[in-house]
């Protein structure tokens, strides 16, 4: 699951924080194909992005910039993979995807709040 910022399909730009962001991207990576669906934050279904993550099975998030606590700590609790991009938009994340070039979030995540 990718945070996006817009949502222009795969030119969507990437949202420099998770639980913030008003689109995210849930991906599923064929041998030849991608199967991309963009929906709105889950909060609007009754979720935290988080929650949502671990109720969806995913098995991987994919963040540039910030988490919150709470979210890391939810998706570490269930052994979902948190790795880190520099990319700028949604179709280089799935060319780093491809080719297995991301690392891992190794952070602490941001305290939260609303400044």
């Amino acid at each position: 699951m990718v945070p996006l910022e817009t949502k222009e399909e795969l030119r969507s730009r990437i949202s420099e924080h998770f639980g913030r962001a008003p689109y995210f991207a849930l991906i599923e990576l064929g041998d030849r194909d991608v199967k991309v669906e963009i929906i709105e934050n889950p909060r609007n279904l009754g979720y935290t992005p988080g929650q949502y993550v671990v109720a969806k099975g995913v098995e991987c998030v994919v963040i540039k910039g910030d988490i919150g606590i709470k979210a890391l700590q939810i998706l570490r609790e269930h052994g979902i993979k948190i790795i880190e991009t520099s990319k700028l938009v949604l179709e280089d994340i799935i060319e780093e995807l491809r080719s297995g070039k991301l690392r891992e979030y190794k952070g602490k995540g941001c305290p939260g709040g609303r400044q």
